[in-house]
């Protein structure tokens, strides 16, 4: 075993104090914190990322270390399964490199290494402990000499004191990226799509091919809880009245489409909405990068593939081919992550032959999708348009100076009896930015359509939207947002309506 000398924890790990910034949180204790600081040139807030110092003779020490351990690292780490075998195994690579080299250090001094090692053979590098946040939505690199930008949860777009210092460096670090995803990147393929291993998506590009100033990056991080429609409902996103009403008419098989721009919610919204199909059913979900997360037992999640060659191929999977497949396999719901290609017009020719459809869309407005939808390349016939139901727009913007995320309107889309080659727009729910408030037109089409097709009265219907309501405003009370929790409770109202809002409504009394 290496030689081990005792020293002060305090003088080894740095352990800033919090007053020196304007907030400070852990990331991975005790070696790498997050502090904003204020900048004090811009006056903007930035996002600092702090590591354990090392000395210059610790450095030293290290970068003999990593040249030696890539020599002679005998194992792909991959291979060794559970990350703590892999740690176990690297720390007893270091210990020997540092007797065998005569390198007398602490306890303290090893655990350093140990940081840096596994931070940068396992884990994410430089952006590791950035990949920890759960505050952190986005992580992005445009190139060599750029800080990295992280987009936080309350704070948005922030720079960060970290970056790749040379092309060379960052070439490195996009390939091993690629090679965690399973992918490959070079000059022949020069920019992919990938998933992580924990989910996360990503966006790369190696060299000058496509990128004037090098490989970038771009991360869209998982979240390993995802959001449940409690959150959206505490987040004051919808209300609880809305969510019921969106409960009782996805679980009667709508086909409804999620719209907005870049980062307004769409996912999250719709991987929320889906949690209201019916547990029963079969569903089938078609994504390119996996981000649904479902609670049915009867779900085929499929995902699909670029080409092994370039230029596409025999050996690519679309999501056309995925979609085309998921007609064959009787599914009672088919969600498409987001339709923006050929594969709309089938998704739509399944709607029109009874299937219940959810997915999300780029555009800002109503008129905006109806647009998208009917040029190239999805060229949906107009006739084809009504078949979806209803439309969730979402926004993201500020009030009182933090950004927040709103479902701007729901609306539903019908085919005048009168002009059949027109389509007509019908808001549901409308959100008043100037008051902040969410108000209801009390008309839908939808519910009569629901109505007609099962042979029920307003007034059930009227009870029905109530007490999913009262069910909502009790998990929102009651703190009860986990995945799981969620999805048991609405599994629990499927078999026992009476039982489970008897429940909810004691529970709002005390």
């Amino acid at each position: 075993m290496v030689e081990v000398q005792e020293e002060k924890k305090e003088d080894s790990i740095l352990r800033p104090a919090a007053t020196t910034f304007k907030e400070l949180w852990p990331l991975n204790e005790p070696y790498a914190y997050a502090a904003l600081i204020e900048d004090p040139e811009t006056k903007g807030l930035r996002y600092i990322v702090i590591e354990p110092t090392l000395l210059d003779e610790e450095k030293q020490c290290l970068d003999e270390i990593d040249g030696v351990l890539i020599e002679e690292l005998d194992a792909d780490l991959k291979t060794l399964g559970d990350p703590e075998n892999a740690a176990d195994y690297l720390r007893g690579k270091i210990e020997k490199i540092a007797k065998a080299y005569g390198m007398n250090v602490t306890k303290e001094t090893l655990d350093k290494f140990m940081y840096y090692i596994l931070r940068d053979y396992i884990n994410y590098d430089r952006i590791d402990a950035m990949m920890r946040d759960h505050m952190v939505e986005d992580i992005s690199c445009d190139g060599p000499n750029v800080p990295i930008y992280v987009w936080h949860r309350q704070y948005e777009s922030l720079p960060t004191n970290v970056a790749f210092e040379s092309a060379g460096e960052l070439d490195s670090f996009v390939v091993r990226l690629a090679y965690k995803s399973g992918r490959h990147i070079s000059i022949a393929t020069p920019m992919i799509d990938a998933t992580l291993p924990d989910g996360s998506r990503a966006q790369i590009t190696y060299g000058k091919e496509v990128t004037r100033r090098g490989s970038t990056f771009s991360i869209r991080k998982f979240k390993a809880d995802p959001l449940t429609i409690t959150d959206l409902i505490e987040f004051k996103t919808l209300t609880a009245e809305m969510a019921a009403f969106f409960w009782f008419v996805v679980e009667n098989r709508v086909c409804l489409m999620v719209s907005g721009g870049t980062a307004t919610g769409k996912t999250t919204t719709l991987n929320c909405l889906s949690m209201f199909i019916r547990p029963d059913a079969k569903v089938v979900s078609i994504e390119e990068t996996a981000e649904l997360n479902l609670p049915h037992e009867n779900w085929i999640a499929s995902i699909s593939r670029p080409s092994f060659g370039v230029g596409g191929g025999p050996a690519e999977i679309s999501l056309f081919d995925l979609l085309k497949a998921a007609l064959r396999q009787r599914p009672d719901y088919i969600i498409v992550g987001e339709v923006r290609g050929a594969e709309a017009y089938t998704l739509f020719q399944a709607m029109a032959t009874g299937h219940g459809g959810l997915s999300s869309i780029h555009a800002d407005t109503v008129e905006g999708m109806i647009n998208r939808l009917e040029t190239e390349p999805m060229n949906i016939p107009r006739a084809l348009i009504p078949t979806l139901d209803m439309v969730a727009v979402m926004t993201r913007t500020r009030i009182g100076g933090r950004p927040v995320r709103k479902l701007e309107l729901a609306s539903e889309i019908a085919k005048p009896k009168r002009n059949p080659g027109e389509l007509s727009v019908e808001n549901v729910f409308n959100w008043d930015p100037a008051a902040d408030l969410f108000s209801s037109t009390g008309r839908s089409g939808l519910i009569e359509k629901i109505k007609q097709r099962r042979g029920i009265a307003q007034d059930v219907v009227d009870t029905e939207l109530a007490r999913r309501q009262t069910i909502l405003e009790w998990m929102v009370k009651s703190k009860i947002r986990r995945y799981k929790d969620v999805a048991r409770i609405i599994r629990d109202y499927n078999n026992d309506p009476a039982g489970t809002f008897d429940r909810a409504r004691l529970g709002l009394l005390h």
